[in-house]
């Protein structure tokens, strides 16, 4: 079944932070130190992303039926600082979705962004990957939080020169 994109509204954002709770302590907390761990669950609280969202440059939900599987959200057009999905609909394509979607904006609305950077964890760092982005740091702790920061310019891909997995020389 294919996912809807739209924003999440403040109604939702007791799901949005289930959500990305659940994937959290399902993909990413075994390689977080505890005091990480236990400050990533308190900014992902519903009241906390309520203030996030009202000065993210973007954010959008991917939803099946009613019911939110995805979540992502652009601090700035240049940040990409939350890209979640349900652990029981991944390899769906709705992570794609979300960057696709979010990327088409960027494009559009902040048509000076080139480049969009992120922090990506351990198990996520071969999806973003596959999404184009590349490695600009080793892997390194992060406040207890084990990541490689990544970049996408985003004229590559009109360019022939995204990189990515299929294109790895």
């Amino acid at each position: 079944m294919k996912s809807i994109l739209r924003p999440v509204v403040a109604a939702e954002l007791p799901s949005a932070s289930a959500l990305i709770r659940a994937s959290f302590l399902a993909l990413v907390a075994a390689d977080w130190e505890p005091q990480a761990q236990a400050a990533f669950l308190s900014e992902s609280s519903s009241e906390m992303l309520e203030r996030k969202i009202q000065v993210a440059a973007y954010q959008l939900g991917a939803f099946i039926d009613a019911q939110l599987v995805g979540f992502l959200m652009l601090t700035s057009p240049s940040v990409l600082s939350n890209l979640f999905v349900h652990p029981d609909y991944l390899r769906q394509g709705i992570g794609r979705r979300l960057w696709e979607g979010a990327r088409a904006h960027i494009e559009t609305a902040f048509p000076t962004v080139k480049t969009v950077e992120l922090n990506a964890t351990p198990g996520a760092y071969q999806f973003y990957r596959r999404l184009g982005f590349a490695p600009i740091s080793g892997g390194f702790l992060l406040k207890g939080a084990r990541v490689t920061r990544m970049a996408c310019w985003l004229p590559a891909r009109a360019l022939g020169a995204e990189y990515g997995l299929a294109h790895e020389p």
